[in-house]
Order: structure tokens, then sequence, then C-alpha cells
């Protein structure tokens, strides 16, 4: 049994929560553009009155993968900050299998504002048609990309760090792990972060709250499970850049900020992967959001900033 970071009570919901609309379950691939297209709209209508676009200046730009695909990448830079800046690659959530830098485009707004960070958002392919690594890889080459680049961007090439919520999240864990003796990450931030696909270790959250887009599916052909449009046959889910709490060694890694949902079948990856990572002798902060669910980092609850504040701080 691992330890949790800290205690959760695994209360219930709070009243104010409101879990709709639901744009996971039952998701098809080949409805992705009209469902994010939606998913945008909704989360630029409710974050609207709290717009921080006077004080940041975004744009599209394209980094080269691997294997030549031209991978699109939001930018956001804070207007009024001098001198060189830190770097956030940040990389949205959305089970690896849907969401854009469009859905998520408040986040990093808010910290490019808030913590003076320029903050790359990557729009990395996703699965099934790109699955496991492709998409990680796609991250880590805009990683490189940033490092590789960074006075022309006007960025602290020792001040960059990674961060990402839910499958982001695993991407941040998973890029560290890569990138131990590579580019030096300052800082991560996992944001209610999947870590553990494994099946093996007992988690509480898991059992008293239902998984994100888990409501029945009563069609006759079930959909696949988005780790099964993730994965490939055969791939092994002890693999540490597809669970990383299975890494043994966890030393020398960046100091850790972690934003857990209280009611969150996530929320015991994160918390037993804090207390791994500060066992092995890293720097952990590790924030319990009490009442709030998966994916709060998206809607305007007083959590929500709260939450984006503590990152944003620890950025700076």
């Amino acid at each position: 049994m691992y330890r949790t970071f800290l205690q959760s009570e695994y209360g219930p919901l709070d009243p104010k929560v409101n879990l709709e609309p639901d744009f996971f379950t039952g998701f098809k691939p080949e409805n992705r553009k009209a469902i994010t297209d939606r998913e945008a709209a909704f989360y630029h209508s409710i974050t609207d009155p709290y717009s921080v676009d006077d004080q940041i200046q975004k744009s599209y730009i394209t980094v080269t993968a691997r294997d030549g695909y031209s991978i699109p990448v939001k930018v956001y830079r804070p207007l009024h900050a001098t001198g060189k800046r830190p770097a956030l690659l940040f990389l949205h959530g959305g089970g690896f299998i849907t969401c854009t830098p469009e859905t998520h485009d408040y986040v990093p707004s808010y910290l490019s504002a808030k913590a003076g960070c320029v903050c790359y958002s990557p729009d990395y392919r996703l699965a099934p048609e790109a699955k496991f690594p492709v998409g990680l890889q796609d991250c880590q080459d805009v990683l490189h990309w940033i490092s590789d680049n960074a006075d022309a961007e006007g960025v602290n090439a020792n001040a960059i760090s990674v961060g990402g919520d839910s499958s982001g999240g695993n991407f941040t864990a998973a890029l560290t792990l890569l990138e131990r003796g590579g580019i030096a990450i300052d800082k991560q931030v996992l944001i209610y972060p999947a870590l553990d696909f494994t099946g093996e270790i007992p988690k509480r959250a898991a059992e008293v709250y239902a998984p994100v887009g888990s409501a029945p599916d009563s069609s006759e052909d079930p959909e696949p499970t988005f780790l099964e449009r993730y994965l490939n046959p055969g791939d092994d889910l002890h693999n540490v850049l597809i669970s990383p709490l299975m890494e043994k060694d966890l030393s020398g890694l960046p100091k850790a900020l972690f934003i857990q949902a209280e009611c969150d079948s996530l929320c015991d990856d994160g918390l037993m992967y804090a207390a791994r990572l500060q066992d092995a002798g890293n720097q952990v902060i590790c924030k319990l959001y009490k009442g709030m669910p998966h994916a709060f980092i998206l809607r305007t609850y007083e959590e929500t900033f709260a939450a984006l504040d503590e990152i944003a701080a620890f950025l700076r």
C-alpha cells in the first residue's frame, strides 16, 4: 500500500458544482472537431467575465516533430514583462483522445498574466489516430524546441517548467522522467494527474468516485475506453511512461506542485505520487481542494481561482 501525501476525507461533491455539460462520455473520435469546438465555446463563455486577455498576447506557432509532423502550439506572452521570462509548457488533458489548446485556453492565459511567464500549449496528436507514445513525443519535441530557442523567444533557459491536467499531468510526469540528464526542467505542475493504469494498487478514491466519462453506455456496441484508444496492443501498463507511479527511482526530479480534487477517482494517483516524490528527496507542495471534481481547473469556482493563484505563485 502506497502512502498518500495528505489524507483525503473522500467527502461529497460541493453542492455548487455542476458537472454538465459532459463532453467526454460516449466520445467518438470522428466527432472530435465538433465536440471540442462546442467545449471550447462553453469554457470561453464562462471564463469571459474573468478575461485576462488585455494583459497577454496570444499567437500560434508551428514546431516540427521528430517525424516531420507540424505541431501547432499556442503561445501566451505577458504584455508588460521585461527581461527574459520563465516558461511553462502546458499540456492539456482530455484522456489522451480529446481537447485542444482552445478548450483549455483560460488556464495558460491566466498563468501567463499572473505569473509573468511565457506559456506554450501544444496541439499534440491524439489517440486513436496517434497512439502511445506519439502525443508524448510531440510534447517532448516542443519542450526541446523551447529550450533550443530560448534566447530568440525571450525565455530564461534555466526556468522552463512543465505542467498539465489529467492526461496532461501524466505527460508532465513522464517528461520529467524522460529528461533526467537532459533538459533541466525547473518545476512541474501536476493537476489531478492520471499516473497509474496497472489496476494493482488499492485506491480509496477509485472506489468512492466514478471515473470521468463513466456514464452508462446504452448502445449495443459500447465505445472503447480512452485507454483502449490510447495504447497499442501489447503495451505494458507498467511502462513508467504510461504509469509514472511505477517508476522505482524518483530521485533528482523537479520541484513539484500538485493540485488535487477531492471528489475525483484519480485523487489518490496524485497523492501517492506526491508522497513518493517527497520520500525520494524532492521538494513537493500538494494542495487538496475539498468538494471539487475532476476538471474543476476549467471552471470558475472560488477554488478554481485559488488553485490558479497557487500555480502562478509557484511559477514566479
